[in-house]
């Protein structure tokens, strides 16, 4: 075990020890004066200040941890600090957006933490332009530390103008650090940075930062990249001079083959080892979401700069409570974890609890302010209650993508929402999953093929009448006809005149859908041959937007003000 999560007795209840990956790679050097630098990381925390639920197996039991959480996080950081002399901790973007502590303080509870945490750098992500540049600009004058994209400009009359840095340079151990930041070029479509702030090529970007660095005689550069994990690897092996790549945006969770014993799916190995541009390594790392994992590798570094030799020790930030979940019990009684350790057990920072206890208390009574008012009650059916109105709201949130059609699953609405005031918390009991909204490219004919497994998959698994909702088409129900034959009249609204007119079934379209709904859940699949996909594999593009659904929905509903049920018949069914 590593000893860096053994000695602090007093911070952690020492029962585990994630490493995704435990071990050493040394790569061949033969220079003397080695350099150890330790990087602590995280990235798409999206408001999470509180732990996150994760489900896990043990002996082929399910059982749910909690995850993450920033007093929890925040002990984990001091205690890598006790033995880390050379530490970055760096986070590699979106702060915000995701739940009721960005909705309330938009950003700068986040921020109370970060700071009381000594983070280094951070580099924006797209959802830091979600309340506009001026949002994320307050958020930028109250940090303790730089902001840094390379790629990002705004221009003179911007709130951003003179805010974010292409690098900041950390000086630790005797060394200089050089730490380039990237955003995602995306960014314009799926937030809200406004004509003022131009994000301009990636790669080249990054890549006249670094070359500024090492003309400073700076030979350790860290690129701290919000574009995804994939586009992560595509950089390291185009550009030059970078070292590490600690990534963000994508959600990807790395580890070695022994995670899946757990039941998480690692996407790849923590770090992924690339061949760059100049043919050094380069380390790719990420580390999930929301707080729940905290990514930690040191490097050796050689006088020149090369990478000699690594090991890692990223974890899964579990709360203490866990030990209270028998089949976790059952787990710590075996020996056999212990010689194959996963998880982190962590007793949370007291100061920071207080911290997150104040931020809390407020928010029972803002999720009581109401944002609409409910002319009369809306009920869940084809065509009525806040179905059609929240795939609206995607459909107009998405719109800059070009979207079409938004389709809302009908088990994706969990209640009915009375006659009344509305407010964030009635919001959040409606839309309770948080899923991301997906725009995936289709077919025509593979979006009715959707639909119509979709409906069968509700009559024959779900015992009840089928229904769900949409935008921007409308079409005819015949329960009478077989599996398959039930669609007809099927129009999509054109985005210009506003005027319905016949899917074209060879065209392609735009849609807009749940995360949940765009994996294939509640049987939303296209047939492939001889076999049925999600639609997120048959779609010829795929986007993750970040956008939140509930977020979405909310956003939509205070611009409306009044509510009622929709009197357009989207969806005609003949019994």
């Amino acid at each position: 075990m590593n000893n860096r999560y053994t000695t602090a007795a007093t911070r952690f209840i020492t029962i585990l020890v994630l490493a995704l990956l435990i071990s050493t790679h040394g790569i061949a050097d033969n220079s003397g004066g080695i350099y150890t630098l330790s990087i602590a990381h995280i990235n798409d925390t999206h408001g999470h200040l509180e732990p996150s639920n994760v489900p896990l197996k043990y002996n082929s039991h399910p059982f749910v941890a909690r995850a993450g959480g920033f007093p929890w996080l925040a002990a984990a950081i001091a205690d890598v600090r006790e033995t880390c002399p050379n530490l970055l901790l760096l986070h590699a973007g979106d702060v915000f957006t995701g739940t009721v502590f960005f909705s309330k303080y938009h950003g700068l509870a986040d921020l109370d933490f970060f700071n009381a945490m000594r983070f280094d750098a951070m580099a924006p992500g797209n959802h830091e332009f979600d309340k506009g540049p001026s949002v994320l600009a307050e958020f930028i004058k109250k940090a303790s530390f730089p902001i840094v994209s390379a790629n990002i400009e705004p221009s003179n009359d911007s709130p951003l103008f003179g805010l974010i840095k292409p690098y900041t340079v950390i000086e630790t151990g005797g060394r200089k650090i050089g730490i380039v930041g990237v955003t995602t070029a995306d960014t314009p479509l799926i937030s809200k940075p406004g004509d003022s702030v131009r994000f301009n090529d990636i790669e080249k970007s990054a890549q006249a930062a670094i070359s500024a660095l090492t003309a400073q005689g700076i030979n350790i550069i860290v690129l701290l990249s919000h574009v995804g994990y994939e586009k992560d690897l595509a950089l390291a092996s185009t550009i030059s001079g970078v070292d590490v790549i600690v990534g963000g945006h994508s959600h990807t969770l790395l580890g070695d083959d022994k995670l899946r014993q757990t039941g998480l799916r690692p996407v790849g190995p923590y770090p992924t080892e690339v061949r760059g541009r100049d043919n050094s390594t380069v380390l790719v790392v990420t580390a999930w979401e929301f707080g729940k994992v905290l990514g930690l590798i040191d490097i050796d570094f050689n006088p020149n700069g090369n990478i000699a030799a690594y090991r890692t020790n990223s974890a899964i930030i579990l709360s203490d409570d866990l030990k209270n979940v028998p089949d976790f019990r059952e787990a710590l009684s075996d020996g056999q974890i212990a010689t194959n350790p996963r998880f982190q057990i962590v007793k949370e920072d007291q100061a920071a609890m207080q911290k997150l206890d104040s931020y809390a208390a407020p928010i029972k009574n803002y999720t009581r302010e109401p944002i609409a008012y409910a002319e009369q009650t809306l009920k869940r059916a084809n065509n009525t209650g806040t179905g059609p109105i929240i795939t609206d709201s995607m459909l107009q949130k998405t719109a800059g993508l070009n979207t079409s059609i938004s389709i809302m699953n009908s088990g994706g609405v969990r209640i009915d929402l009375i006659k009344g005031n509305v407010t964030i918390s009635d919001a959040y009991s409606l839309m309770p999953f948080n899923n991301n909204i997906y725009v995936l490219q289709l077919k025509g004919s593979q979006i009715k093929d959707a639909i119509e497994s979709t409906i069968e998959f509700q009559i024959k698994r779900m015992k009840r009448p089928p229904f769900l909702y949409i935008s921007g088409l409308r079409f005819t129900l015949n329960m009478s006809k077989e599996k398959g034959q039930r669609l007809s009249s099927m129009e999509v609204k054109a985005r210009d005149t506003q005027a319905y007119g016949p899917i074209n079934l060879d065209a392609s379209y735009k849609i807009a859908l749940s995360e949940y709904v765009a994996k294939g859940g509640d049987g939303f699949m296209v047939s492939h041959g001889n076999e049925t996909i999600s639609p997120m594999k048959a779609a010829s593009f795929t986007l993750d937007t970040g956008f939140i659904d509930s977020d979405v929905f909310i956003e939509y509903i205070k611009s409306m003000k009044t509510l009622k049920n929709p009197t357009q018949q989207r969806i005609r069914v003949i019994q």
